[in-house]
């Protein structure tokens, strides 16, 4: 009986030391493929990645990359690999695991895979080229009008609308206060019980879907030039919490004595200024609505709180927390230079 129990045991160990030398379990420990590859850095993307790819229709409600390339674009270079019977470690990265044709894929996009590419998008052009498109045309009726963005007459209007991009969110989104980095809070945050809604936030544009109804193939970059919006970079992971210093600020809000007249569904270009002055993601700076665009509308309430404020410092008491468009986590902190220029 003590021999059988020796020959498990035996059995065992090796069948766990075999194991240990599957292709699957290597591929997953190896490094993921990477597009900075010298080899792959090289490449034309249209070698690899074809649009639309073949289940876009099941996957997308427009042509779009809807998976991962295909084998044929391994095989150009890796062919010697594969055909020699040693399945390379590569293949884990597109497959749970790294077995025989139709192992089963990974979800596409890989979430928790960091970001190799930043995204090229000007605000500027496309800020003139949707207020071009949504004026009035004054020219007779048998001359060429660009149709994009056009609305019909009985449409709601858009004005020089970012909203044509980025809709209202019907989801309450992960968010946080935007603490400043360079400034000190002048005491505790007090309490607070605010929550906004989902209709506080707006979208963010995530795939092609936005972009392709002009880029898939009249404008260009078309949708073939992959490299006309992406732009190789340092891997980097973005957050999905948004971050904002006045979390308090209602996209639907409507006017005290007039509920109706949403005053903030009005051209967002009246607020948000600045973006359109970006000709880069990448170079988004100070892209914040500056404190002069909300004095226009709610200068009063604005006034009253700077004067509590000061108040509160000139006779040494606690600081008062400007909680008008401020939670208390934001409010506590001083008031900064943009703020006094009035």
């Amino acid at each position: 009986m003590k021999n059988v129990l020796r020959l498990i045991l035996v059995g065992l160990a090796a069948v766990g030391f075999a194991g240990s030398f599957q292709i699957g379990s290597t591929a997953q420990k190896q490094d993921r493929f990477s597009h900075s590859t010298p080899s792959h850095k090289k490449k034309d993307c249209n070698s690899c990645h074809t649009i639309p790819t073949k289940n876009w229709v099941a996957a997308r409600a427009f042509p779009d990359v809807a998976n991962f390339p295909s084998h044929a674009a391994c095989f150009a270079c890796h062919q010697k690999d594969i055909f020699s019977g040693n399945r390379p470690v590569f293949c884990g990265t597109c497959h749970v695991t790294a077995g025989p044709t139709r192992a089963p894929l990974l979800p596409f996009p890989v979430r928790s895979r960091s970001n190799e590419f930043s995204t090229i998008f000007p605000h500027n052009v496309h800020q003139d080229i949707i207020a071009a498109n949504t004026r009035k045309p004054e020219v007779a009726v048998a001359h060429f009008i660009k149709a994009s963005f056009v609305r019909a007459p009985d449409d709601p209007p858009q004005f020089n609308n970012c909203a044509i991009c980025h809709q209202t969110r019907t989801a309450l989104p992960k968010f946080a206060n935007r603490v400043p980095a360079a400034m000190q809070p002048l005491t505790d945050a007090a309490a607070d019980s605010f929550l906004p809604t989902a209709a506080f936030f707006k979208d963010t544009p995530t795939g092609h879907a936005s972009c392709f109804v002009c880029h898939y193939q009249g404008v260009k970059p078309a949708a073939t030039t992959c490299a006309g919006c992406h732009s190789l970079t340092k891997p980097y992971s973005e957050s999905a919490v948004i971050e904002r210093y006045s979390l308090k600020f209602d996209h639907q809000q409507g006017k005290k004595d007039n509920p109706n007249d949403k005053v903030h569904q009005r051209d967002c270009m009246t607020c948000h200024v600045r973006i359109a002055q970006n000709a880069d993601l990448k170079t988004l700076v100070d892209a914040d609505v500056p404190f002069m665009a909300c004095v226009t509308c709610h200068g009063d309430d604005l006034t009253k709180e700077l004067n509590r404020r000061a108040e509160s410092v000139d006779r040494k008491l606690p600081p008062f927390q400007c909680a008008y468009c401020h939670t208390p986590a934001i409010g506590r902190f001083p008031i900064p230079p943009s703020h006094r220029t009035q």
